[in-house]
């Protein structure tokens, strides 16, 4: 356990000696301790004390589900072994991974398993596959979140700009996610590439982005997490869609409900969520946080510890420096401020934003 959270605290260290040379907002605690992710594709965490369940990491909660009968969804494209004595998902289909894909290299890792390239047998289709260790997810609360996040991807995927999920196996050890591999990577690694992007680029990539946001919200679902580390490009080229990924923090919220618990990234997350109760228009507060940083390259309520970015979330004092906002439209900065109202009953909608 010592030896594991020295070895966190050192990478930490080395994250935040390479943000200060690179000049870079991104410092340890939002990217390894709160983000924990470097490939958002895996939806997998970087580190994690073993006696720690996914919905404790680092302090953070995942709200409760009470709304939610897990037992009741049911998934498509799910399969598991024959004779399979403990089971996590629902279905009464029986087939097995390896029956129709094939197992590639190694993409990365992560608390609850590892993530492979994988080829599909019948078409030749190079996707992914996260494979989750059963051993590895600790409480009720963890099967939980499995659940869900296989639910929120199902009932999502087919859209334009989500990771598409094409199939979910179980076996005796393992959850197998099978998915849309984003060749592109990240957003983030974009933006630590080129500091920021022009508007037109930006105009773009928003649209998509605000596109599948309105789409989780007319859904019911909210997202809780959105950041660059979650937008995927999904090829190398230059004019590439973008894809939302992870939605491990993703779950569903009742019309004129609130969602309670700290669940977010310390730039991203908004000012209600960490007052207590919070909605779908969190999810647009990030969105323009996102935009700020695409048309700007830095975040618009920053700090060098995670206390002091959540007192600058908290006073929410917006501002637009002469450089670069002189060059930058007044329509987009009004955009911003519609998005960055402190009154999540006044902040545009998703909707709005697309109408805008």
């Amino acid at each position: 356990m010592k030896e594991t959270k020295d070895w966190f605290l050192d990478l930490a260290k080395k994250a935040e000696d390479f943000a200060a040379k690179k000049n870079c907002f991104f410092n340890a605690f939002a990217k390894l301790v709160i983000i924990s992710e470097d490939l958002s594709f895996l939806g997998l965490r970087l580190w994690q004390s073993s006696n720690l369940s996914r919905a404790a990491l680092i302090g953070m909660e995942i709200a409760t589900r009470d709304d939610i009968s897990l037992s009741s969804i049911q998934f498509r494209n799910c399969y598991k072994v024959a004779n399979l004595t403990k089971t996590i998902l629902d279905t009464t289909q029986f087939s097995n991974l390896r029956d129709r894909y094939v197992l590639g290299e190694q993409l990365g890792w992560g608390q609850f398993g590892v993530i492979r390239a994988c080829s599909d047998k019948l078409t030749g289709e190079v996707l992914a596959c996260k494979s989750i260790a059963k051993d590895r997810l600790v409480t009720s609360d963890d099967f939980c979140s499995i659940k869900l996040e296989i639910e929120i991807m199902t009932r999502l995927s087919g859209h334009p700009n989500v990771v598409d999920l094409k199939a979910v196996y179980e076996d005796e050890d393992f959850v197998h996610l099978v998915m849309e591999l984003c060749a592109g990577g990240e957003l983030f690694h974009q933006l630590e590439k080129y500091g920021r992007f022009s508007e037109l680029e930006a105009r773009v990539i928003f649209k998509h982005l605000m596109q599948v946001v309105k789409y989780c919200h007319d859904n019911g679902i909210v997202h809780r997490d959105l950041k660059p580390e979650n937008i995927l490009l999904a090829t190398k080229s230059s004019s590439s869609p973008i894809k939302l990924a992870d939605f491990g923090l993703a779950t569903y919220i009742k019309q004129g409900r609130s969602l309670h618990g700290t669940v977010g990234s310390p730039f991203y997350i908004a000012p209600e969520v960490l007052a207590g109760g919070y909605n779908q228009a969190a999810d647009v507060w990030s969105a323009g946080v996102i935009l700020y940083i695409l048309l700007s390259g830095m975040p618009p309520f920053g700090g060098k510890t995670k206390s002091k970015i959540f007192d600058a979330v908290r006073a929410a004092e917006l501002k637009f420096p002469p450089d670069p906002w002189d060059q930058i439209s007044v329509s987009a900065r009004n955009l911003i401020t519609g998005m960055l109202c402190v009154d999540p009953s006044k902040r545009l909608t998703a909707a709005e934003v697309l109408e805008s």
